[in-house]
């Protein structure tokens, strides 16, 4: 903390450097202090508490993977570690630099928007404070972190015993690639009703986003894949993709609903 006080905008803090390394290659780190903090151990931990799950930063994505309480709380989180990039990379990745990094296509952010996660940040002089991970994600590459604050920690709501979620990435090849448009959805029903929905999306905003239209759509109504399908076509209402290498905004405009659809029906098992 001390290091990461006294050098503010200049420092750039390294743990799995898998997001690190690119940026370093095409010298675009120039000047920076990197503060290696791989090696602290205390911050690699996954705890039940009564009401959430504690993640601690350095938690990798093979963790997340493997746990028993992400697969009980939080399947959803679960099911983007399984489709995070390749084995090697999920050992050496940590949930901290995924989303710190605030990549639009971040496998983890997805999932973390849908639970209503909140990001655990602390600094030196300030001390801690909690940021809903609504509000984290301020643009490409841009955080609401200060550039002397740690990730010490990711909250995460513990879902209902009557919710279920799932996780799609469509992928150029496959779950290795880095995603042209990636949902989670949550659903929780109540007598055939929906009574909680939550849906995020990747790689179709300059943030990962929240499906709000759809939400407020399929609040408190019975659930049918007749009303599923007409849910899904308003995800437009609340994205703006762009072009890149990988896809056209247009494509991502016209998969957008299919892949929500088909995330909907699978959390409500339709």
């Amino acid at each position: 903390m001390d290091v990461l006080d006294r050098e503010g905008e200049k420092s750039c803090l390294v743990a799995g450097a898998t997001n690190v390394m690119p940026f370093i290659r095409a010298e675009k780190l120039n000047n920076k202090t990197l503060i290696n903090i791989r090696h602290l151990h205390e911050l690699r931990f996954i705890t039940e508490m009564e009401d959430k799950i504690l993640i601690g930063p350095l938690t990798t994505i093979h963790d997340l993977e493997h746990a028993e309480i992400i697969e009980k709380y939080a399947p959803v989180l679960r099911e983007a570690a399984r489709n995070f990039a390749d084995p090697t990379t999920r050992n050496s990745a940590t949930i901290a630099g995924n989303i710190a990094n605030a990549s639009p296509a971040a496998d983890t952010a997805t999932p973390l928007l849908a639970l209503n996660a909140t990001v655990v940040a602390e600094s030196k002089t300030r001390g801690e404070r909690k940021i809903p991970i609504g509000t984290f994600f301020k643009g490409v590459n841009k955080t609401a972190l200060a550039c002397d604050e740690l990730i010490t920690g990711i909250e995460v709501p513990k879902k209902a015993a009557n919710s279920a979620s799932t996780f799609i990435k469509l992928g150029l090849r496959n779950a290795m690639a880095i995603s042209v448009v990636s949902v989670a959805a949550g659903v929780e029903i109540e007598a055939g009703r929906i009574k909680e929905v939550n849906i995020a999306l990747g790689s179709v905003a300059p943030t990962p986003v929240r499906a709000e239209q759809v939400e407020a759509f399929l609040a408190g109504k019975e659930i049918s894949l007749k009303l599923l399908e007409e849910a899904a076509e308003k995800v437009n209402e609340d994205i703006s993709p762009i072009g890149d290498v990988r896809a056209s905004g247009e494509y991502r405009k016209m998969v957008a609903p299919v892949i929500v659809r088909r995330a909907l029906a699978k959390s409500a098992q339709l």
